[in-house]
């Protein structure tokens, strides 16, 4: 999913006046951290020149949707609707960052474990 992609099907659930750039913004950090998870370079922050393609692949790219979808819901003070959002989106992270860990295990060496 790209930037706009995931801006694009934000504001078809969450109708608003929030600046394009300011949502690009969002999801940079967020794929911040997602680059920490994945222990790859932060991407950079090439808005508008460019559309970025996001780091978490399909079929969890979902989450950027609904980060901003929140985010979207805090900043109107919808308090109610940013809650459950939020409770929304830790869950499909959650799931993202155990599907990454489960696919993207280091080789085990040796018949040892370190804890």
């Amino acid at each position: 999913m790209t930037v706009k992609e995931a801006i694009a099907r934000a504001n078809e659930i969450r109708p608003n006046v929030l600046d394009d750039e300011q949502k690009a913004r969002w999801l940079y950090g967020l794929d911040c951290d997602v680059a920490e998870m994945q222990d790859v370079d932060q991407p950079d922050f090439v808005w508008p020149e460019e559309d970025a393609e996001l780091l978490m692949p399909a079929p969890h790219d979902n989450i950027y949707v609904l980060y901003l979808a929140a985010q979207i819901d805090y900043y109107n003070q919808e308090s109610a609707n940013y809650a459950n959002d939020m409770a929304v989106f830790n869950a499909g992270y959650d799931d993202a960052r155990a599907w990454w860990r489960r696919h993207n295990r280091p080789k085990k060496t040796g018949n040892w474990q370190v804890m």
